[in-house]
């Protein structure tokens, strides 16, 4: 017994909605071509009827299987969630489905993720590497030609979709000493497991630097389950930093945390900055200070940019990278160095 999606054709979804089959076509296979209006009204006889595009037909017709891959550390970063979301809205708009895929920050992932949406036929993909640098995952890419672009991830040989991490926390660096702080100290995770860490850091030692100060030794937590201790013992001894800059948001929170367990009021006595702006932050007491970036928007500045070199016949090149503003978010953990200290410094 045929179904309902086999008994209806596109000419009879045009005839109902008052349209064109053209115009039906666009609709499912190149939906921003189409106003708001139309595509809702075709959408709903699609929907009343049953009717689903053949998509094996579309991909034999077209060469094109309009699925895009996107490889991300983990969802379990609020910043890689947010960043989803802005995918999965721009695919959507642009007709294309998305095959995610998650490497838990693992080499040997990345490249197996890569490998597997390589051999399902997807069109394209976005992803973020551990080191854009090196990875081997990008390197097959390129290999079989297959049009990328990287996700935060910041490097002149790519086409990446970024903001600069590096001159924004070089900035921070000299906003803390305009507040009085001298004992500066940056947390970060596994600092060569992440391009972005080692940017970040790499503006951090600029920062201060200019500042004439001297930075205090990085405090890097491999392990997510350590990272309170590890702040912690740092926060515990007596020369201790007055401020600490964190590569990402979540560190922020687990050195907030950190910061309670020594005793220490956040920002009276310490003041804790994050990197990423995620969502969560404003929610925390006091809210998070962060050098926030528009997550959602480089996703889908990342597809816009992926399905234009994919419907020119091309694969993007790194003079297509797009830089994006970040902002910092003043929050509630980020004061004026304690009286204290400034006396003594």
């Amino acid at each position: 017994m045929k179904n309902r999606s086999d008994r209806i054709s596109i000419l009879d979804i045009a005839t109902q909605a008052g349209v064109s089959p053209a115009t039906v076509s666009r609709v499912f296979n190149a939906p921003h071509l189409v106003s708001e209006r139309t595509r809702e009204q075709i959408l709903a006889v699609a929907l009343e009827h049953g009717y689903r595009p053949n998509a094996s037909a579309r991909t034999l017709r077209t060469q094109r299987s309009h699925v895009i891959g996107v490889v991300l550390p983990t969802l379990n970063n609020p910043v890689f969630a947010e960043c989803l979301q802005g995918i999965t809205q721009a695919t959507a708009a642009h007709g294309y489905a998305i095959m995610p895929a998650t490497t838990e920050y693992k080499l040997a992932n990345e490249i197996e993720a890569v490998a597997q949406l390589q051999a399902f036929g997807v069109d394209g993909v976005l992803l973020v590497v551990s080191d854009a640098d090196s990875s081997q995952a990008v390197a097959q890419l390129q290999a079989q030609e297959t049009p990328y672009v990287l996700v935060y991830n910041r490097h002149p040989d790519h086409p990446c979709v970024s903001v600069e991490g590096e001159l924004a926390v070089h900035d921070l660096v000299q906003e803390l000493v305009q507040l009085g702080h001298t004992k500066i100290a940056m947390v970060c995770g596994q600092l060569q497991a992440s391009d972005r860490a080692q940017q970040r850091y790499a503006g951090f030692v600029a920062g201060m630097k200019k500042a004439r100060l001297k930075p205090a030794a990085l405090i890097e937590v491999p392990f997510v389950e350590t990272a309170i201790d590890n702040i912690a013992s740092v926060l515990g001894a007596e020369s201790r930093p007055t401020a600490l800059v964190c590569s990402n948001d979540l560190l922020a929170v687990r050195a907030m945390r950190a910061a309670h367990q020594c005793q220490l009021r956040v920002p009276q006595d310490i003041s804790v900055i994050g990197f990423d702006g995620i969502g969560l932050g404003m929610d925390l007491t006091p809210a998070l200070s962060t050098i926030a970036q528009p997550n959602a928007r480089m996703g889908h500045e990342g597809v816009q940019l992926l399905v234009r070199s994919i419907e020119a016949g091309r694969v993007p090149a790194a003079g297509d990278s797009i830089t994006l503003d970040y902002e910092f978010h003043r929050g509630e953990s980020c004061a004026q160095a304690p009286i204290s200290h400034c006396a003594n410094s």
